[in-house]
């Protein structure tokens, strides 16, 4: 008699990651509740602890870390932005339509205590591209400030006596 087991095609064995499982820095941990505190600043009577919903940012990936630098920026009353220089697919035309910005560009805009500072996200093996050391040395050149950041504590050790 055969099984129903039979009938059912076998899946590949999954493979194991080698990679340790990520592990949040305090830094981060810390920065979670500052950013709870401000972002319900206010709204106390409104929003009970139970009510609220609390942030979770991380840094092992290029966006999570931006999107981090980007609220950490917004919180500490800075300007700061995100720079968009890929691009976009356009549907109707059916071809990549070339950004607006300048190639070189980092990541993420900001102006800390009156300085314009650049912040390029580089993560894992990413290197910084010939374009972006080119605009790097502009910057500096005019003043600015042009970091290139792998951790959140790395952009915290690097921003610190702006």
């Amino acid at each position: 008699m055969e099984k129903i087991t039979d009938y059912i095609p076998q899946l590949p064995e999954r493979k194991r990651s080698t990679k340790p499982p990520y592990r949040k820095p305090q830094s981060i941990k810390d920065f979670e509740e500052e950013y709870m505190r401000w972002h319900y600043r206010g709204k106390e009577h409104i929003f009970t602890p139970e009510m609220r919903i609390k942030p979770t940012f991380r840094d092992d990936k290029a966006n999570g870390l931006t999107k981090l630098i980007e609220s950490w920026l917004k919180v500490k009353g800075h300007f700061g932005g995100r720079v968009n220089t890929m691009g976009t697919y356009n549907v109707k035309l059916g071809k990549f339509i070339k950004s607006g910005s300048r190639k070189g560009m980092a990541d993420i805009t900001a102006v800390m205590n009156g300085r314009h500072v650049s912040i390029e996200v580089k993560i894992g093996n990413d290197k910084p591209r010939e374009a972006q050391l080119e605009v790097q040395q502009q910057i500096q050149q005019a003043g600015g400030v042009y970091i290139f950041v792998s951790s959140f504590d790395d952009f915290i050790n690097q921003i610190r006596d702006l």
